[in-house]
């Protein structure tokens, strides 16, 4: 066994040994910390043991969160719009098993669905307080700042692919999952001070060389509207710092920006500027939602996960099939590349209409939490803009790319829904001095005066 595998064996140990013994949040960090290291996936991990390394320590978290006293001033994981909506998904996708076209993928993609839920719980349970979302964040940072490394060291020709772990492997969901991380950590950058600014800080280059050595247009286009998202939630006590961060943050995206990636991005506007000079990509994507739509009208209740696939052969002419491999040679077929589309295709519109409750309450929570907390701190403040921003981030890319089943979403949706839960509980909570292990209070969310105060005014109380 080399040094890597076996310092990371010893640390997995350790983690989990926290967890059980020091505080279930150690078995949470663990989790993450082989996501993003994935020890399959990296040339050290074949000298250690063929273990599930992420089911373990989410089993282990799960159990040491279990022994934690319920918190009884924020609503409990499963009344929250964002768990009812995952637990309603997760069902009908359970169902649907009884006719799915592809049935052995689709229950994989069940069984998945049901870990998120678990994820959500182990999340929403575990981070409670805005320190604990900061280092939640600030993992979640220096994990795709590895994945960046990964990406500056690699030796590749054409788009870089193969640097993440499952779900993250491929060139346009890396470079999704890494703006999420960019999102987040211009904001830690932007209002934190030691470990969390330093740490986002040191991530900012290696993640943007990373998604422009991805190429990815989607995450391009993303980007653009998650920066939107952080200028008009930004805190506004740090509104002059902002401007002044995002010009260097501007300055090198283009000095890490090249040709090629230029190059690649220009076809974007040759996508809309008509058929006839549109990309063989591009025009596929729109004849394959045509081909999607008809298949959602012919199959109202879904066709099960890869279900577009499983029927693109007769919907979708051949040159616009890609070919795959199976028991009988090269076969064409054609996936969703359009995650709403994926989810009216093979969930049917069950699963469309709790997509569109998913993305239409994280967009009002995302406004009320900035509309109630213009006098909170600016770090919690910058919180709500760095998750919202990560969530269009999502969203967006996933008009060009299928993410129905991307981790970092249920990530943000849980820690969005534990934003909401601290607010409540600070308004809730009977004294503002309470000091309690775990317990948020009005502190937390420090508030100043309303700008019509006086001298002889007290300050504006939640």
């Amino acid at each position: 066994m080399g040094l890597t595998g076996f310092v990371f064996l010893i640390a997995y140990v350790a983690g989990l040994a926290l967890a059980f013994f020091r505080h279930p949040n150690y078995g949470l960090y663990t989790y993450i910390a082989v996501f993003y290291l994935h020890p399959p996936s990296r040339w050290w991990g074949a000298f250690l043991p063929g273990i599930r390394w992420s089911l373990i320590a989410a089993a282990i978290a799960m159990i040491a969160a279990l022994r934690l006293p319920p918190d009884k001033d924020r609503p409990a994981w499963y009344s929250t719009p964002p768990a009812k909506i995952l637990i309603a998904f997760t069902i009908w996708m359970w169902i649907q098993n009884l006719w799915a076209l592809a049935p052995e993928v689709h229950f994989e993609a069940s069984v998945l669905f049901t870990k998120y839920i678990v994820l959500f719980f182990l999340i929403y349970r575990l981070v409670r307080t805005p320190d604990e979302i900061r280092w939640f964040l600030v993992a979640h940072v220096a994990g795709c700042a590895y994945l960046g490394w990964l990406g500056y060291t690699a030796v590749m020709s054409g788009r870089l692919e193969g640097v993440g772990g499952p779900g993250i492997d491929e060139a346009n969901a890396l470079a999704m999952h890494l703006a999420t991380a960019v999102m987040i950590g211009s904001m830690l950058v932007l209002v934190e001070r030691r470990w969390a600014m330093w740490i986002s800080l040191a991530a900012m280059p290696f993640m943007l060389n990373a998604i422009v050595l991805a190429g990815s247009r989607g995450a391009f286009l993303a980007i653009l509207v998650g920066a939107f998202v952080l200028w008009s939630a930004k805190p506004s006590t740090h509104v002059r710092l902002f401007y002044g961060l995002a010009s260097l943050g501007l300055v090198l995206f283009l000095t890490l920006a090249h040709d090629v990636f230029w190059e690649r991005m220009s076809t974007i506007k040759t996508a809309v500027g008509g058929s006839e000079e549109m990309d063989t990509s591009a025009e596929s994507r729109l004849v394959l939602i045509a081909a999607q739509w008809k298949m959602a009208r012919e199959y109202p209740m879904g066709t099960g996960h890869r279900g577009t696939e499983v029927l693109s052969p007769l919907y979708i002419d051949q040159k616009y099939m890609s070919l795959q491999r199976n028991g009988s040679g090269a076969v064409g077929r054609r996936s969703s590349h359009n995650t709403f589309m994926t989810a009216l295709v093979e969930q049917g519109f069950p699963g469309a209409v709790l997509f569109v409750m998913m993305w239409g309450w994280c967009a009002r929570e995302i406004v009320r939490l900035k509309r109630i907390g213009r006098a909170w701190s600016p770090q919690v403040t910058a919180q709500i803009a760095g998750i919202g921003a990560a969530l269009a981030v999502v969203f967006v890319a996933g008009m060009f790319v299928d993410y129905l089943k991307t981790e970092v979403q249920a990530w943000l949706w849980s820690l969005l829904a534990c934003l909401g839960g601290l607010a409540t509980e600070a308004r809730m909570s009977p004294q503002d001095t309470d000091q309690r292990p775990g317990r948020v209070t009005r502190q937390a969310f420090p508030r100043t005066a309303h700008s019509g105060s006086t001298a002889h005014q007290k300050p504006a109380r939640m």
